[in-house]
């Protein structure tokens, strides 16, 4: 009996989409409050990362280049439709989605640091041959039906992406006091990332003991102890943080102030100064340089 809500269900629903087919099922108890959604909290949580990307798609609307800056955010969208997709359904394939997605969405940022400085047919030649490769990649996974070289693979291109990053800061930011922001906002992301991963892993190692603890509180106070859709609120901010920051880096406005640029909670974090717009123009996709101040 439920003390401080509704009452779960002493059985699930009968699933819409068939039995659980997935490798991986999480804490969340499956078709549990609809036969249409498999884990609803799972499932909604995914918003964090669409919600993040529409504001990033959204911001640079007006922009020239806006098309290039907003690839690692329609990422990070596919890694909330893809996650969505396997959390309400649960089933093997839709799996593919949520693992794919993870490498999609680093990939593109991964594209991003590496390419921001070179010619347009440099990119477009890494960037298609990225792509190919996880092609490959991915077809290899599924058909192989491995796990391991899936996660090997995504924590290095993430400790890539995040040595390249290290590197952009230190060569396009000059002010101190506008370093000292960007690593503050680095070392906040980071936080974040590794909450989400402790959390999530307190939720697979007391599954038994949360699921009790959910069932005597009751819905809907008990969803917050769906601990894995935690996770994917705080990646998804993380995420933002780190997909904003390099599209920051990697722009004309590197060095500029940070304050005013990030979405809710994210805009807390950086101290709100006046923002300078240097003479600059560019030399080519992405590359910078100062204007010269007199032609004479």
């Amino acid at each position: 009996m439920a003390s401080l809500g509704w009452s779960y269900r002493d059985m699930p629903y009968d699933p819409y989409w068939g039995p659980t087919s997935s490798k991986a099922n999480f804490c969340e108890e499956d078709y549990i409050v609809t036969r249409y959604v498999a884990e609803l909290i799972n499932t909604l949580t995914n918003l964090t990362y669409i919600l993040y990307a529409i504001h990033g798609i959204y911001k640079n609307w007006s922009r020239k280049d806006a098309f290039l800056r907003n690839i690692p955010y329609l990422g990070i969208m596919g890694v909330g439709f893809g996650s969505a997709l396997f959390h309400s359904t649960n089933k093997y394939y839709t799996q593919w989605a949520d693992d794919l997605s993870m490498l999609l969405a680093t990939a593109t940022v991964m594209h991003r640091v590496y390419t921001y400085d070179d010619r347009p047919i440099h990119a477009v030649l890494k960037g298609l041959g990225l792509a190919a490769f996880l092609t490959a990649f991915s077809l290899w996974h599924c058909l192989s039906d491995e796990i391991v070289a899936h996660a090997a693979l995504f924590g290095v291109m993430v400790v890539l992406v995040g040595l390249k990053t290290r590197s952009i800061i230190s060569d396009r930011v000059a002010d101190p006091d506008v370093k000292k922001e960007v690593r503050k906002l680095v070392w906040w992301g980071s936080a974040i990332f590794i909450s989400g991963y402790v959390i999530w892993n307190i939720d697979n190692f007391t599954c038994s003991w949360l699921t009790e603890a959910k069932r005597k509180i009751g819905m809907p106070l008990s969803f917050l102890l769906e601990l894995h859709g935690w996770w994917h609120i705080f990646t998804g901010i993380g995420a933002y943080i780190f997909i904003a920051l390099v599209e920051y880096l990697t722009s004309e406005e590197a060095g500029e102030p940070l304050g005013g640029r990030f979405a809710w909670p994210v805009d807390m974090f950086p101290r709100k100064r006046a923002r300078s717009t240097p003479n600059i123009t560019r030399t080519g996709y992405g590359t910078l340089s100062a204007a010269p101040e007199n032609m004479d």
